[in-house]
């Protein structure tokens, strides 16, 4: 990471020698072309120094305000870096339109076309330099502004163009070529504001998680794997794993299962930390199944009676529901019913919040079942799922 601030450092007095040489250059020869140049060099320069800032808060460790660590602050940087060259592109295109317009003529000057030059070599070995130091230091930041001064060269060496088409005596090149390199900064710009704007927004690494649930999935013990996702930036990245085991695995198993999936990051280098949510998954022993007299299946709560199944034994028996008819505390009344008929699960076709949230507090699994043909029918669903 020190290698990544030294080059951010190196980029920022780079940028800021460019920046004088071409605006000086720019404004004695009166260019829009190499003045637009000169601010895209000196977006280069608030862009390094945004970029030199975030990557030091970045590095912190976590702390206890902040448990997943600072590595958004990368991506704010890169967000910043982004929002600047877009501001830049659209104030450039707006004055190459004007002076198109206006017709305004540069005088050709050979230091001028000589400072150019300069810059796209200079830039050239700048973009080649960040980018392999952020490839090295897993700098996404780092890697965007040396995309940023790639752009730097074509826009430098149409400057040059511009220039001798000017010399020629097309004297439109100039205002033309400005407005070129705006519409190429201005692409630039939307490009680092998108990674910034997904990766603050919690964008999933859908590729990397798949890769992470194919290997949680092997893992013995494992019922199903809910919810796997992968977010952070290319060189932290925060993994949450939901996972859900058989009310039977017993709790130094269901350790060992979390410690492997934890363990999971060490092949992982960009991982910085795997979140396991374990979910254990209660057997249903007893269903309650509302029917009318004739044990017809009715699927809501107002019916006037209750068939209790039994899962092992395929054994069942009705219960009054003195409660179809309540005003008051309907849902409370029945989940209290049935807890005390030891429930585990219930088969219903529609069911209001509230009586939802009573029977949850009781422990008691909600089943939507649309049509029984028999009791057989509601075990065999109700266990297939």
């Amino acid at each position: 990471m020190d290698e990544a601030i030294k080059a951010g450092k190196i980029s920022v007095i780079a940028n800021v020698i460019l920046t004088i040489a071409k605006g000086i250059a720019g404004i004695l020869s009166g260019s829009t072309a190499l003045i637009a140049d000169a601010l895209h060099s000196l977006v280069d320069v608030l862009g390094s120094a945004l970029v030199w800032i975030g990557i030091k808060i970045a590095q912190k460790p976590p702390d206890e305000s902040h448990p997943y660590g600072h590595f958004k602050a990368e991506s704010l940087a890169e967000l910043g870096v982004g929002l600047i060259i877009v501001f830049t592109s659209l104030s450039i295109l707006v004055e190459a339109v004007n002076n198109l317009i206006a017709g305004v003529k540069p005088s050709f000057e050979l230091y001028a076309l000589a400072v150019a030059l300069a810059s796209a070599v200079v830039n050239e070995a700048l973009a080649r330099y960040k980018i392999s130091v952020g490839i090295r230091t897993k700098s996404s930041s780092l890697i965007a502004e040396g995309k940023h001064s790639r752009t730097d060269v074509i826009s430098s060496l149409s400057v040059v163009l511009g220039f001798v088409l000017v010399y020629f005596g097309y004297w439109w090149a100039d205002a033309v070529v400005a407005i070129a390199i705006s519409i190429l900064i201005l692409q630039t710009g939307s490009e680092i504001l998108k990674n910034a704007v997904d990766v603050l927004m919690d964008k999933v690494d859908e590729e990397l998680s798949v890769r992470i649930k194919r290997l949680v999935e092997s893992i013995e013990g494992i019922k199903s794997v809910d919810f796997v996702a992968v977010r952070g930036t290319w060189r932290s990245k925060i993994v949450e794993v939901h996972f859900t085991v058989s009310s039977e695995v017993e709790a130094d198993q269901i350790n060992e299962i979390i410690g492997r999936i934890e363990r999971l990051k060490d092949s992982f280098p960009e991982i910085v930390k795997i979140i396991p949510v374990v979910k254990i998954s209660k057997e249903i022993r007893r269903i309650a199944v509302p029917v009318d007299e004739e044990d017809n299946y009715v699927g809501d709560l107002n019916a006037r009676f209750f068939k209790i199944v039994d899962v092992r034994s395929g054994r069942s028996w009705k219960i009054r529901n003195d409660f179809w008819n309540a005003q008051k505390m309907k849902g409370y009344l029945i989940a209290e019913l049935l807890s005390k008929n030891k429930v585990d699960a219930i088969a219903v076709k529609k069911i209001g919040v509230g009586a939802k949230n009573h029977l949850k507090s009781k422990g008691i699994t909600i089943k939507l079942v649309d049509k029984l043909d028999s009791l057989d029918d509601v075990i065999t669903r109700i266990k297939s799922e």
